[in-house]
């Protein structure tokens, strides 16, 4: 996959899932470090081993997901090349319904904590980083497309509309986006259109700390949500011999800092274009580049609270209509 000997149809598989494949193969090293399973071995028991394996790991129900997805297409790929015939094998491999307790929270920033990281007085590669986090936010990208842009991908309409038009990595859809915020522009003159990049794992860590600084001024990023921990997060927990902070319920709180990742902006950006009222859902849905309204609507980020809120609001506006 990686030297592009093998291909999605003629095309090269992109960057992002070269690094999935490679952490994929990295996880079932440990699990099978001496290649003991063949592919007649895969059965319900070898499903039910490797799936014990991770949750044992401490792995998310959202990541186990992920890696029995790829070991499925791995077991399909091999079984048309004429590798095995194990026909069962695939169908063993069933992914579990998620629920939002079983997951890391996914937060998003308001309109009025991204102007005010936006108006952030910053330099060398916290400003790089949080400009590049912006553009993410205010284009509703994924990180492997936002932190790829450059001045090839601006153009105008002949109405005189300002867009930005890509192919997405991930899934090779082509995207026209308006731009919506002049913030954009503005961070995109600053660098002549040559924007610096930021690595996924670079981004990851400088925009918590990033935020964390922020949050002296906009209180509501040191609000604290009950969360699932990462690997990552109980590793650093036990590095630094600390225990998380726990509600009376023993759910982990994190401040909302701490809650944000590169994809945060992808669902930043949606989740306040949605909040806008200014959108229907076909609309939004091309900007992101989603295929269907499920999975669009997956990234839409309103606590209950906010979902309320909004039902109030519109039961408000339609019986002053009355």
């Amino acid at each position: 996959i990686k030297s592009g000997a093998r291909k999605i149809g003629s095309k090269d598989y992109s960057a992002g899932s070269c690094k999935t494949w490679k952490s994929y193969v990295g996880v079932y090293e440990g699990f099978d470090p001496l290649h003991q399973f063949g592919w007649a071995d895969i059965n319900r028991a070898f499903v039910s081993r490797y799936i014990n394996y991770l949750r044992r790991h401490g792995y998310m129900p959202k990541v186990v997901n992920k890696h029995m997805t790829n070991l499925k297409a791995l077991i399909n790929a091999a079984f048309i090349d004429g590798v095995h015939d194990n026909q069962r094998a695939a169908s063993l491999i069933v992914k579990n319904k998620i629920e939002d307790r079983d997951k890391a929270v996914e937060i998003y920033l308001t309109e009025e904590e991204l102007q005010a990281l936006y108006e952030m007085p910053l330099t060398g590669k916290k400003e790089h980083v949080r400009d590049v986090f912006l553009i993410g936010c205010y284009t509703c990208q994924r990180v492997s497309d936002y932190n790829n842009l450059n001045k090839d991908h601006f153009e105008t309409t002949r109405k005189g509309t300002r867009i930005i038009r890509l192919v997405q990595q991930k899934t090779k859809t082509e995207v026209t986006i308006p731009v919506m915020n002049e913030n954009l522009i503005a961070i995109c003159e600053k660098y002549g259109y040559n924007i610096p990049k930021a690595n996924e794992q670079v981004l990851n860590r400088y925009i918590k700390d990033i935020l964390e600084d922020l949050s002296e001024s906009v209180p509501t990023l040191k609000d604290k949500v009950p969360t699932n921990l990462t690997m990552k997060q109980k590793d650093a927990l036990k590095k630094e011999g600390k225990e998380a902070e726990t509600d009376l319920n023993g759910n982990v709180l994190l401040p909302r800092f701490k809650c944000v990742t590169s994809h945060t902006a992808r669902r930043t950006g949606i989740t306040n274009m949605y909040l806008s009222h200014k959108y229907d859902i076909v609309q939004m849905m091309h900007v992101s580049g989603h295929k269907t309204q499920k999975t669009f609507m997956d990234y839409i980020k309103l606590s209950s609270e906010e979902l309320a809120d909004e039902i109030a609001a519109r039961t408000k506006k339609d019986s002053e209509m009355w």
